[in-house]
């Protein structure tokens, strides 16, 4: 299955948080502070009726939303402060005059390139124009092997056109690699776009035929709103035999293993001989993640005019390279994804653009350079330290679940102590001396080149054992994950900073923010996804039937809570789609307080803190870092393609089953987030 439909990416699509000294405090030091400022909260609202609101209210009044975002919350304000930190690198490799073919080098030619937009817009389309011609010249015979190349040549140097293919562990052997093929093809984020019949749907679909048509109007062609209608009209053919993102969750779906010669049968239209004869390595056995889209995409080919699949292959590669082109391009792109789909206002400034497309292609030799100036090792000892008492207190979690049987509880704690931990960097960095950076050449060819470069890299593994050292996250990411594959969680040194753990604050504070995140991605080792893989990270049923049938109906329980969250005008959270992360919430919350509880000594009394106890500064740090705005049209993307719901709800929604919220902070039965104790959701 795909590896990053499975990876579990963090609490949010954007994660952020925060460490550089984790517990070994004193809990009762009356110099330290809470953290949160009176401005910050809104006291208009009762905290009992929306507690997302009375935390943040103030804190989301003083921090609008600046015309290049679609959204800003507290985890946008770390992540451009470490942009900041990586402009300064990218800008010290361009003038240092760094050696050819050191990573210097070419993070600093490359980074160069992206910046100079006279040079693309006086180039215009002609570094790619070799490439659009022979587009022309395809057959579009399923087994002519000059056609199966070239369709391997845009998968390895370009996006992917039809279907993708890649290496991924075996999620039935998963300390091996295996080739995959997987559902792809389509311009707009999700398939179900295709099918929204709803006004606002159909005005995204118009906004997108009306991009397909001006890339083709730039390109000097004709009849081009027609031919954009027959572009669209394939890829709603393509749309039409995928499966949904929450059927693509299911991992026992998505793992149809053969052979190679049982590929050829069981997919004869194809030239897979020609096509797998562009890849370092002939696969001995495939996966194939959606067995009904791949029956059906090579008769929709055959079945298709060659001029409709002449213009779908133009417009994969011109949507696919158009930040890389001139403005004219770049600006039809933004004018659609950005603008229309995303409600941004703005360009990014162009240093920001170009510091995207530097750690797109060079991300992991950036993140050296990031480590070197401004990781702490400190930091990565003290989270280790944290981690370990999280482990600590989900196994007291596991030992007195009432619906989870001995025999089960186990296996469950053998998976939790098998848990591998990567903090701050990879022990071994990737190799990326056979990576070229040449000035001579185009900002687009260069990135041609780059992508073709980790293509093989990647496809190199196929049938080799899996690299356990291998990040798939670069160090100054902000975002952290658990992958179920080598059940281990993964937090890059980009997190690992202020202000979402703090130095001077008390444990509450610290175990409320980023003690839920380390218990969130502990969680997805057990939530609906990761509960199917053992401590090994194998595709692998170790749960009783009885215990299996119990865990669904509590998570069902949970799925019917946020289904009916209505999010904004008819659009309602899919309780389905984000199931796996709102367990890995609720589990997170319940696993960092109880390890908060384990450091209290025994008797001692409580003190406050700027007048808040310890259960109050716990939830109001864990509400704080989902502070956040969002515009209207970031919400309805979010419901349709991200698994993680909003953070208001994940919030009002989680905070409610938490009996110690009531005590906290005398949570009435009049109170609108009142939930009745019979009805508070445990699952972790």
């Amino acid at each position: 299955m795909k590896l990053k439909n499975l990876i579990m990416m963090g609490l949010s699509s954007s994660l952020l948080f925060a460490c550089n000294n984790v517990n070994n405090k004193d809990n009762n030091d009356e110099n330290k502070q809470a953290h949160f400022l009176s401005s910050d909260f809104d006291t208009t609202v009762t905290l009992g009726n929306d507690f997302y609101q009375y935390t943040n209210g103030g804190w989301m009044n003083a921090h609008p939303i600046p015309g290049e975002k679609s959204r800003l919350n507290t985890f946008d304000v770390l992540n451009d402060e470490n942009l900041e930190r990586l402009k300064e690198i990218v800008e010290t490799a361009q003038n240092s005059n760094a050696p050819i073919g050191s990573n210097k080098q070419k993070i600093g030619d490359f980074y160069a390139l992206a910046m100079d937009t006279a040079k693309r817009d006086q180039e215009g389309i002609s570094p790619i124009q070799s490439i659009l011609d022979d587009i022309k010249k395809q057959s579009y015979n399923l087994q002519d092997s000059a056609f199966a190349q070239y369709i391997a040549y845009h998968h390895l140097h370009l996006g992917n056109p039809f279907f993708a293919s890649a290496c991924t562990p075996d999620a039935k052997n998963s300390s091996m690699n295996i080739a995959e093929l997987w559902q792809e093809g389509i311009g707009l984020p999700n398939r179900d776009y295709y099918f929204d019949e709803s006004t606002k749907g159909k005005e995204i679909i118009e906004g997108y035929k009306n991009m397909i048509a001006k890339y083709l109007q730039l390109l000097g062609g004709e009849n081009c709103k027609q031919r954009a209608e027959a572009i669209y009209n394939f890829e709603k053919e393509l749309a039409s035999l995928m499966n949904t993102k929450v059927e693509n969750r299911d991992p026992q779906k998505t793992y149809n293993k053969m052979s190679y010669d049982e590929l050829k049968t069981f997919i004869p239209d194809f030239n897979w001989e020609a096509y797998f004869s562009s890849f370092p390595v002939k696969p001995a056995e495939i996966t194939i993640g959606q067995p009904r889209f791949f029956k059906g995409v090579f008769p929709l080919i055959k079945q298709t005019d060659i001029n409709v699949l002449n213009d779908y292959l133009t417009f994969c590669t011109i949507n696919h390279l158009a930040s890389y082109l001139s403005q004219d391009y770049m600006l039809t792109k933004f004018e659609f994804y950005s603008k229309q789909l995303g409600g941004v206002t703005e360009l990014k400034p162009l240093w920001k653009r170009s510091l995207d497309m530097v750690q797109g292609r060079l991300g992991q030799p950036l993140g050296q350079l990031f480590v070197e100036k401004h990781f702490s090792e400190n930091a990565k000892n003290r989270m280790i330290d944290l981690i370990e008492e999280l482990r600590i207190a989900f196994g007291q979690r596991i030992d007195n679940l009432s619906w989870m049987s001995d025999s089960t509880k186990l296996q469950a704690k053998d998976k939790l102590a098998a848990i591998t931990v990567k903090v701050g960097y990879p022990d071994v960095w990737e190799d990326y001396s056979n990576a070229t950076v040449d000035k001579s050449l185009s900002l687009v060819e260069n990135y041609i080149n780059l992508t073709y470069f980790h293509s093989m890299k990647e496809m190199r593994e196929v049938g080799k054992p899996v690299d356990k050292n291998k990040w798939y996250m670069t160090p100054q990411t902000v975002n952290a994950y658990y992958n179920p594959l080598s059940n281990e969680i993964v937090f890059p040194a980009g997190i690992l900073q202020e202000p979402f753990f703090y130095a001077e604050g008390d444990d509450a504070v610290n175990y409320g923010a980023i003690g839920v995140v380390i218990g969130h991605e502990m969680t997805h080792g057990f939530d609906d996804q990761g509960r199917q893989f053992d401590k090994d990270g194998n595709l692998h049923d170790w749960w009783t039937s009885a215990d299996a049938e119990r865990f669904k109906q509590v998570a069902e329980k949970i799925k019917n809570r946020f289904s009916k969250v209505n999010v904004i005008d008819s659009l309602y959270c899919n309780g389905d789609l984000t199931l796996g992360e709102n367990i890995a919430d609720l589990g997170g919350l319940n696993i960092a307080h109880q390890a908060f509880l384990n450091t209290l000594k025994e008797n001692e009394p409580e003190k406050l803190i700027d007048g808040q106890t310890y259960d109050q500064r716990f939830l109001y740090a864990y509400s704080r870092i989902w502070a956040g705005n969002y515009r209207d049209e970031y919400l309805r993307q979010q419901v349709i393609t991200d698994p993680h719901a909003n953070g208001k709800y994940r919030v009002n929604v989680q905070v409610p089953m938490l009996d110690f919220f009531y005590s906290a902070f005398g949570i009435a039965e009049t109170d609108s987030m009142y939930v009745k104790p019979e009805d508070r959701i445990v699952i972790w």
